[in-house]
């Protein structure tokens, strides 16, 4: 009954194998396939509109991705007093939806906040940091975990993403990351480059001298460029596409739509971020 709803999962980035598919309006987190074993960073919620038809909304807290979906036509027409009930428990679903992401949200700040003051400031020689030839710029380690800060355009600290010597990269859980960014070098005076990850900002800032925000995903690119974008409305920002198709297209979506423009660093003299 479904499989139009897992093929919609399927082109916009989620995998929907270990996807709940039941309709009863509740908002169900589920592991994504790409990710750490633990993790639930996907969600969905089915809606069954009582009309032979369903609706859902479903998404990647880790990668910005927001998606609805709809069925076919509907096998009778709803009566008013249906379609007034609908809305209403509709909008409470919303409701409801948006106050548990609030509350799962505002956890994982506070506890990035405890995490953060109990880091170390990372050390140079770091494997991770040596093997991508570039300095801590700040960053912090519990143990030999790297530890980034994720803040939102307010300066608030949302969460963290831990880093592991071998390079395998994770979010503490509850991280809010769309919108959000990690800034390297100060202020921006008159330059601002974006970049996906930690790795490639910080070689990008030590080459150029450029303060650059790490959107820590490629589909996060577009919403922190608008974000900064609105802070700083006259600077040049330059995006900094990944050497992929989907950085590739992720970067010139994103310089679009801050009327900036985006390049593909060349990292041939140096191991690639």
């Amino acid at each position: 009954m479904f499989n139009e709803l897992k093929a919609a999962m399927s082109n916009s980035g989620i995998d929907p194998a270990n996807a709940p598919m039941i309709a009863d309006g509740k908002l169900r987190r589920f592991h994504l396939s790409s990710d750490r074993r633990e993790s639930r960073n996907g969600y969905l919620t089915i809606h069954d509109n009582g009309d032979g038809t369903y609706g859902a909304c479903f998404g990647s807290w880790k990668h910005g991705i927001k998606e609805t979906w709809f069925s076919g036509k509907p096998q009778r027409e709803r009566t008013t007093a249906e379609r007034r009930e609908y809305a209403k428990k509709m909008e409470e679903r919303r409701h409801q939806q948006a106050e548990e992401q609030r509350q799962r949200h505002a956890a994982a700040a506070q506890k990035a906040r405890q995490l953060w003051q109990r880091a170390k400031q990372a050390v140079a020689d770091h494997p991770y940091l040596a093997k991508k030839q570039v300095k801590p710029h700040g960053l912090r380690q519990l143990d030999n975990t790297l530890v980034v800060p994720v803040y939102n355009v307010n300066a608030e600290m949302t969460g963290l993403q831990f880093i592991q010597p071998d390079g395998s990269k994770r979010f503490l859980s509850g991280t809010e990351v769309a919108g959000c960014y990690h800034a390297i070098g100060p202020a921006p005076g008159d330059v601002l480059l974006f970049a996906e990850g930690w790795a490639t900002a910080a070689t990008l800032y030590e080459a150029t001298g450029h303060p650059v925000a790490v959107g820590f995903s490629a589909g996060n690119l577009k919403p922190v460029a608008l974000v900064l974008r609105q802070k700083y409305p006259t600077i040049t920002m330059v995006v900094c596409a990944d050497a992929d198709d989907a950085g590739r297209s992720a970067a010139q979506s994103a310089a679009a739509a801050i009327n900036g423009t985006w390049i593909e660093p060349d990292f041939s003299e140096k191991e690639t971020p």
